[in-house]
């Protein structure tokens, strides 16, 4: 699939919606540098709020992740006991016994697979990377379920964008941005998503439009509501711009490296 840019910004503007801190676009990763002669106390404080924020979007999270993993692991059992139920017989038959064991086999593979990309939510490896368009789509499996039940629908309009960007600083500051958006305003709404190259690095856009939709009245989360402070120390600790209004969210990303070619 070609790419054909989208700007973020362009699309803000024609919609109407105004960012409260649009000159940070100017120069974006400058607005992101910190002064080294900060107190400790103050830089202890940071820290504490960034665990926390880092802690509330796991936990918000953690539902998702242990249902899909106990999706992975239900059909192994299901295998599993069929044949030993077959192992059981007089007279097995050999030929179904092979196909459950292969199965069984390839089962166990995709869902050693499965867990560990899930666990590295939980410990994530030092200076990965991964392309911007399978990087949201790993953040909105987790999201889309929950969302749909509080009546929300996210579009995920990002193409196969050949950039690649901090798998820490996407899965920390996307995911918290999303639920802050949604929490700050609960009525049914659809989170469009969107991205552009830009000059100091990938553009992602968010915006929220509202919808006639109605939800099922399920409790918001199971655990507290994410704001807008703990986007920020989240956003300050990834070196993630980050820019918000009432209806919509700007995040902007340093970028890896280019990939010349993308598989398929």
């Amino acid at each position: 699939m070609s790419y054909r840019p989208t700007s973020p910004i362009k699309m803000l503007v024609n919609s109407g919606t105004e960012i409260k801190t649009a000159s940070s676009w100017v120069s974006p990763f400058m607005q992101n540098s910190h002064d080294t002669s900060v107190h400790a106390g103050a830089l202890i404080d940071d820290t504490a709020q960034t665990e926390a924020a880092r802690y509330a979007v796991l936990r918000r999270l953690a539902p998702t992740i242990r249902h899909h993993l106990v999706g992975e692991l239900q059909p192994i059992g299901m295998i599993a006991t069929m044949l030993d139920r077959r192992l059981q017989s007089d007279t097995p038959n050999l030929v179904h016994l092979r196909e459950n064991s292969a199965a069984l086999g390839k089962l166990s593979r995709t869902a050693a697979s499965t867990g560990m990309n899930l666990m590295s939510w939980l410990t994530p490896k030092s200076g990965a990377v991964t392309l911007l368009g399978s990087g949201v789509a790993d953040c909105l499996s987790l999201l889309i379920t929950e969302f749909r039940f509080r009546g929300f629908v996210i579009v995920n309009q990002i193409t196969d964008i050949p950039v690649e960007v901090s798998t820490m600083a996407l899965r920390s500051v996307l995911p918290a941005a999303l639920m802050a958006l949604s929490d700050q305003q609960s009525d049914p709404a659809d989170f469009v998503l969107n991205a552009d190259v830009m000059p100091h690095g990938v553009a992602l856009s968010i915006v929220r439009r509202s919808s006639e939709r109605s939800a099922d009245n399920s409790p918001i989360a199971e655990y507290r509501e994410l704001t807008w402070q703990d986007v920020t120390a989240l956003a300050k600790a990834e070196s993630v711009v980050f820019s918000q209004s009432d209806d919509a969210v700007l995040l902007m990303f340093s970028t890896a490296r280019p990939v010349t070619h993308l598989a398929g």
